[in-house]
């Protein structure tokens, strides 16, 4: 069987299975919504505040599939993302319109949930040595769309501070 973008022997795979990560979940979107054309975007383009937990499962359904889903599934759920974002725009606190797509956007945003994934589960008791988290820090930059970026890593991230 197709092992997809990661597979069986990832740290992404050990962690992405721990309860907690509902808790980190959680956590990201709210680090997320602390930079101000995100939180926008949502606002603007989301039923969050009509139906927060179908939001949360779509997210999770998402990180889901580029986890553990087959090569061809990781494909066909990120050009979904891809598509809907492409069409979606906002409006920043000065009024100007951007895209949902911009990619330092989505740098902050995928940076703002793994931070928030390591962060939560370390805190919830997962052991993970700083070696792991590189680890994770590689393979979540395989996950991120589009495009990959080497911005992110244990000790520079736009939503972490180094250690």
């Amino acid at each position: 069987m197709d092992a997809g973008l990661l597979g069986p022997g990832t740290v992404t795979w050990q962690l992405h299975a721990d309860p907690a990560m509902w808790v980190a979940g959680i956590a990201s979107l709210y680090l997320q919504a602390l930079h101000p054309r995100a939180v926008a975007a949502i606002v603007q383009n989301s039923n969050f505040r009509q139906d927060p937990l179908g939001r949360l499962r779509r997210t999770a359904s998402f990180v889901g599939t580029v986890s553990y889903g087959s090569t061809e599934e990781v494909e066909r759920a990120a050009a979904r993302v891809r598509d809907l974002h492409r069409t979606l725009r906002a409006k920043d606190a000065t009024g100007r319109t951007f895209r949902i797509d911009d990619p330092h956007l989505l740098l902050w945003v995928h940076c703002a949930e793994v931070h928030s994934f390591v962060t939560v589960l370390r805190r919830a008791g997962y052991r993970l040595t700083d070696t792991q988290v590189d680890r994770y820090y590689d393979e979540q930059r395989r996950s991120a769309a589009p495009p990959p970026s080497s911005a992110c890593t244990r000790t520079k991230c736009p939503a972490a501070p180094a250690r």
